[in-house]
């Protein structure tokens, strides 16, 4: 299977359903299985389910864009791309955290940065031993996976000055450091992956769990959002909601399915809100809680050389920090105007920023959070998303930022800016040091995080978990969940390879 599989255009006239293309305003589908969400949950899922024989229909909430649609404006992508459009924050009583996530067939593989980590194993056999789950197979699927979606690690005349930066810092560090892995087998180093792949480069998942799912007859209807799961007894029997317009969001029309199986593959904020606004599967009263979503921060440099971290891949080399391995520090770029709005200075000092801006390069880290959250839905409004940072994260993120900030000043850089409160640039790596350390409260530094689990955690104990070790429900027949919400704590790397296996793995039982 090629990655970057164009041959299902071939279809999408009569497979793949968007407002323009429904025909009918009230839609009545009665399937084998019904599955909610296009994202690498959604369609994978959807891909093994059509091949052992069931006839699937998946109902995602976003747009389907053909290749050569995606816009390269951050405006236009938070728009139409990013749930809630690109406003979805997390509060607490520390801090304000932008947590963004997908919309559209493809969900968040259409923005994602293509990084393409297997789960660690110290994580999955925590996983199995503190969980009930089964993870002996696990080398199996994540290789059927890096197959399905072209992954190799990232060429370097493709990554860019800015990863080049990185490599000359941590080289020097003596840590463990590499080219990133990505399903990018296209990649032309345009470094706008977060847009949507304007040139088709990114093996995203509607490029090949959805051709696959689509050759053996699954059908696609967008713009479609789910909003009631049927019950009849304790078994899940199919799924209503409304057909919308997708510029203006104005209701057009309704769809109904009737399935002998429902499975819920939305996202991890997504698919909890479905569940409380049903008052379904949270006999445990753990839907929605345990919210993990890999937090980070980092730091900027200005470098003798020119950089334009606006070009080259997105994310294109990463490190483990030696002593933490809840630390995984990622190159990041972002075209001009983003790179300004998010890191910039404002006033007089503004000037001397865009003068140096081509010379600057940029790192971040992640982090595998202790701390977890809770979604709460809001009527007729964002849903209500709490997430206070702990000590012990808060010492994770301290780390993260030296780690960085002396990566830079090892690269040869002449002034360093760690992503914290003041927004100041160091010239010494002790200067710099002594203002990390400075930080008591996670209000002090710029966080941003893109990775939400946990919701519905997967476990052999009903008490605890949402989710069986197969994927059903505890509490319902009928009723399963493919996506991130399954995760029973923070993975520790980019979860898109993690969310396909687990897919691969529940599909066939599924089924």
């Amino acid at each position: 299977m090629n990655p970057l599989d164009y041959g299902a255009a071939e279809f999408l006239g009569k497979q793949i359903h968007t407002a323009e293309t429904w025909g009918a305003k009230d839609i009545s589908i009665t399937c084998d299985a019904v599955i909610v969400g296009a994202g690498p949950g959604g369609l994978t899922t959807a891909a093994i389910l059509a091949e052992h024989g069931l006839d699937v229909v998946v109902l995602e909430g976003g747009n389907f864009w053909p290749k050569g649609t995606f816009k390269r404006q951050q405006s236009w992508a938070l728009r139409n791309l990013y749930q809630d459009g690109g406003t979805r924050v997390m509060q607490g009583g520390n801090a304000f955290i932008p947590v963004a996530s997908g919309r559209g067939v493809g969900g968040g593989t259409l923005v994602n940065s293509g990084i393409s980590f297997r789960a660690p194993d110290w994580v999955l056999d925590q996983w199995s031993r503190d969980w009930g789950l089964d993870y002996s197979d696990r080398d199996k699927l994540f290789e059927e996976v890096e197959a399905m979606i072209g992954v190799e690690y990232t060429k370097p005349e493709v990554a860019g000055a800015n990863s080049e930066v990185a490599m000359r810092g941590f080289q020097k560090m003596g840590v463990k450091h590499n080219f990133m892995p990505r399903n990018t087998p296209g990649c032309v180093g345009c470094g706008t992956c977060q847009t949507g792949c304007p040139s088709g480069g990114k093996a995203s998942a509607d490029l090949n769990w959805l051709p696959r799912a689509l050759r053996k007859g699954a059908r696609i209807h967008a713009n479609c959002r789910v909003e009631t799961i049927t019950m009849k007894g304790n078994r899940a029997v199919g799924v209503k909601g409304t057909l919308r317009e997708f510029e203006s969001n104005k209701i057009i029309g309704s769809v109904e399915v009737n399935a002998d199986r429902v499975v819920l593959a939305a996202g991890a904020v997504n698919t909890a809100l479905l569940l409380l606004e049903n008052d379904l599967a949270n006999s445990s009263g753990m839907v929605g809680k345990n919210l993990h979503v890999h937090p980070g921060s980092g730091a900027v440099a200005v470098m003798d050389e020119e950089i334009r971290v606006w070009s080259g891949a997105t994310q294109g080399y990463f490190a483990y920090h030696p002593d933490e391995r809840n630390i995984l520090a990622e190159t990041f770029s972002a075209p001009p105007e983003a790179f300004f709005t998010q890191v910039g200075r404002i006033g007089p000092a503004s000037a001397e920023f865009l003068r140096e801006l081509r010379r600057m390069a940029a790192c971040g880290f992640l982090v595998k959070d202790d701390t977890s959250g809770t979604i709460t839905p809001v009527k007729n409004g964002p849903p209500n998303i709490q997430y206070t940072v702990t000590d012990s994260d808060l010492r994770k993120f301290i780390t993260g930022i030296e780690f960085v900030t002396e990566m830079f000043f090892a690269a040869g850089s002449r002034k360093v800016r760690p992503l914290i409160a003041g927004k100041k640039f160091f010239t010494s790596w002790n200067e710099a040091r002594q203002h990390i350390r400075g930080a008591r409260d996670a209000a002090d530094l710029m966080i941003y995080s893109s990775h939400p689990m946990g919701t519905c955690r997967m476990g052999d104990d009903p008490k605890r978990c949402v989710v069986r070790p197969d994927g059903r429900t505890h509490d319902h027949e009928g009723l399963y969940i493919t996506d991130s919400s399954i995760h029973p704590t923070a993975l520790g790397v980019n979860p898109q390879m993690t969310i396909m296996a687990h897919s691969l793995k529940l599909a066939p039982q599924i089924a």
